[in-house]
């Protein structure tokens, strides 16, 4: 429901620090929120209290529940854009992305597991927010481009035919297995992995995948 406020695609980075720090405090305390309660579980209210703020400072910010799950999602993928892009890349042709891949699917982990209450939110409300669904199918092209370009950097090393086609393969099936990996539906007993093994697996897959030797 939505009260006084931007109007919407109207919210600006804020450029002040306080403001900025503010601003961090209630997305932190949104996410937690939303992956103890559930998007429709947790009012603004609840998310003003335990930042503390008041609710007008929210409102400043944001006009519904709505426009702040849609910052806050798109917020999460540039970030995570951000940090693939930060990843090594190869600085010479003898550059082994069988040493970097790991730790680039361990990152995966880590952010899904950071922003696990925004996307628990997203996943509900995906199918009744029409402005949710296409935020969504920008962002996860953004992010799967993002994932191209990172494997790209090691093509020297492929042995598939078509690099350019798998690499964006390869960065779909780390997308759909690292989220699998954190979904709150647990796996079978016997396709179970801890994280640990799990990165060591699928990194497997994927190098196997692309051709390595």
């Amino acid at each position: 429901m939505s009260r006084r406020g931007p109007k919407s695609g109207a919210f600006q980075e804020p450029k002040q620090r306080r403001t900025r720090e503010q601003l961090a405090r209630i997305l932190a305390a949104a996410d937690e929120l939303f992956a103890e309660r559930g998007y429709e579980g947790t009012r603004l209210a609840d998310i003003a209290a335990a930042v503390p703020c008041s609710m007008s400072t929210i409102y400043d910010r944001f006009a519904s529940k709505e426009e702040l799950l849609r910052y806050m999602h798109r917020r999460g993928t540039e970030d995570a854009i951000a940090m693939i892009d930060q990843i090594e890349r190869p600085v010479a042709a003898g550059t082994d992305l069988r040493s970097v891949l790991p730790g680039a699917v361990q990152l995966g982990l880590e952010l899904i597991h950071r922003f696990r209450g925004r996307r628990r939110a997203v996943v509900e409300r995906l199918f009744v927010d029409p402005v949710l669904m296409e935020l969504e199918l920008e962002l996860r092209e953004a992010l799967l481009d993002a994932g191209r370009r990172f494997l790209l950097a090691y093509s020297h090393q492929f042995r598939h035919p078509d690099p350019e086609l798998a690499a964006a393969q390869a960065m779909r099936l780390l997308m759909v297995l690292t989220e699998d990996q954190r979904s709150p539906v647990p796996a079978p007993k016997r396709t179970e992995l801890d994280d640990q093994a799990f990165v060591s697996e699928v990194s497997r897959m994927v190098i196997g995948y692309l051709g390595i030797d």
